[in-house]
């Protein structure tokens, strides 16, 4: 009778066991067979200035403004010249087209144009304000680093594709397949330069076989238990819709305020909503990102990882708990940016309104978000408009040929860093090439630090010498696969 009683605890041990077991075997088998350390094939003795005519760029003041009056366009035509100096044997070798926008772009034909490829960047950049170390426009080199507005943002991936393609002419290159570079000359202001020529693209019937923009770069320590440098490859980015609060109604002298009032009303839709967040959700680009990342990080993040099937809900919660970058990659987010309604401290405002900018995930609709504002507020009186800033595109797929070379060209440049693909939580002009390409890649091809990405349209934007030589050396050996 006793024996019988601890059947069922025997068998709740066995299962147990059974699991345990499980856990261990499947973690133990969760291995990256990638080679981290391959080595490419030997480039040229052939030296570029790449700094230098970096600096030249910077000095040109691009600035863009969505007040197209306040934009100095003679800048940008100081800086095509300045191109047509510095890389002479591209402008010769190439067909150039430079467009009303003055986006530029530079047509190599190939061997094929089964497989072309674009290259990316843009050359305007974020205006500035006072409190630089060194003048944002005079492109100088300050303790190992070159300082200005577009350092790193994204004047350097400029230079850099232009100087490899320079050298490798030079040396009698005919690409692979059809070769464009086409670099953006208003994405600060998210117009629509490298739009058209996208549609000028879909018009000759060229469908790229990759295209490559600025995105995520080489981060130390960015993902917990994982010690080696990581390359994030950006295969999808979010889109972008401008929602407006708005509330109209019981205002009136502030001697005799009345209860729930307009501020009071919309303070409490804006809490809720801070509250109650859209829902995360796992995708397939953040799923392969959790799966190189478990196979690279320490046993104890690996046994979830490699076990997600089990601790799935865990990581979920873990991710929207851990940072607001976490948050980011499995939700669509909401950030309050403005708040307006009175103007003297006296009155109690009729019409009080707040500004929300969502960030989209693949997932959500627009539909979806709206529906979900509406359910958490709960308030007739409160009025929901919207503009959808950002069109959303389909994640690209890391399962690709353009992502392979992309890979195997980040591990011969940069041996020992590991690769994963990632969401890029912010907004580049690569997205409009998604309408024409299924392998769209947003990725900074340098070793940034935190310090680095904080001058990002910010204060000291500055790139590192050595950093920028080894960009050059990637867009370098990216030629020879393309």
């Amino acid at each position: 009778m006793f024996l019988a009683n601890l059947i069922p605890l025997y068998v709740v041990l066995g299962l147990l066991v059974i699991l345990v077991l499980i856990l261990l075997i499947r973690t133990f088998t969760f291995i990256d067979k990638t080679d981290y350390y391959k080595k490419g094939e030997k480039l040229s003795e052939e030296k570029d200035d790449v700094v230098n005519k970096l600096g030249e760029l910077i000095k040109c003041k691009t600035v863009s403004h969505t007040d197209y009056s306040l934009t100095d366009f003679n800048e940008y035509k100081k800086l095509i010249e300045k191109c047509k100096e510095m890389w002479p044997t591209v402008f010769e070798k190439c067909e150039f087209t430079e467009t009303e926008d003055y986006a530029l772009m530079f047509k190599l034909k190939g061997l094929s144009s089964e497989k072309p490829t674009v290259l990316m960047a843009h050359y305007d950049v974020v205006p500035v304000t006072e409190g630089w170390d060194h003048d944002p426009f005079l492109g100088e080199v300050v303790d190992g680093y070159l300082y200005g507005r577009g350092a790193i943002d994204t004047k350097c991936t400029m230079a850099c594709a232009l100087s490899s393609l320079e050298i490798a002419l030079k040396e009698g290159y005919i690409p692979k397949n059809d070769l464009y570079l086409t670099f953006g000359s208003n994405e600060e202001i998210c117009d629509d330069a490298q739009y058209k020529i996208v549609m000028k693209l879909k018009e000759e019937g060229v469908k790229p076989a990759l295209v490559f923009d600025e995105g995520g770069g080489i981060l130390k320590n960015a993902f917990p238990g994982v010690n080696s440098d990581v390359a994030f490859l950006g295969m999808i980015e979010k889109g972008a819709l401008n929602i407006t609060l708005s509330i109209d109604g019981n205002g009136g002298h502030s001697s005799t305020p009345k209860k729930n009032g307009p501020v009071i009303k919309l303070s409490k839709a804006l809490v809720k909503l801070e509250k109650n967040p859209m829902k995360p959700k796992f995708i397939p680009t953040t799923l392969e990102l959790l799966n190189v990342m478990g196979k690279n990080a320490s046993f104890g993040l690996k046994l979830i990882f490699a076990n997600l099937w089990l601790f799935k809900p865990l990581v979920k919660k873990l991710f929207t708990m851990v940072s607001a970058d976490t948050r980011a990659l499995l939700t669509s987010t909401f950030a309050f940016t403005t708040l307006s309604g009175g103007n003297q401290i006296n009155i109690i405002p009729n019409h009080v309104e707040a500004g929300i900018n969502c960030r989209l995930s693949s997932f959500d609709t627009v539909d979806d978000v709206i529906n979900h504002i509406k359910k958490v507020i709960n308030d007739p009186d409160i009025k929901i408009s919207y503009v959808n800033q950002n069109k959303m595109y389909p994640e690209c797929s890391f399962k690709t040929e353009g992502y392979d070379i992309i890979k195997e060209t980040i591990i011969e440049t940069y041996n020992g860093t590991v690769v994963a693909p990632f969401v890029m939580l912010g907004g580049t002009d690569a997205r409009h090439y998604c309408e024409i390409s299924d392998c769209v890649i947003r990725f900074t091809p340098m070793k940034l630090t935190n310090e680095d990405r904080k001058g990002v349209h910010g204060l000291n934007e500055k790139v590192k010498v050595e950093s920028l030589e080894k960009c050059l050396e990637f867009y370098r050996r990216l030629l020879q696969k393309i």
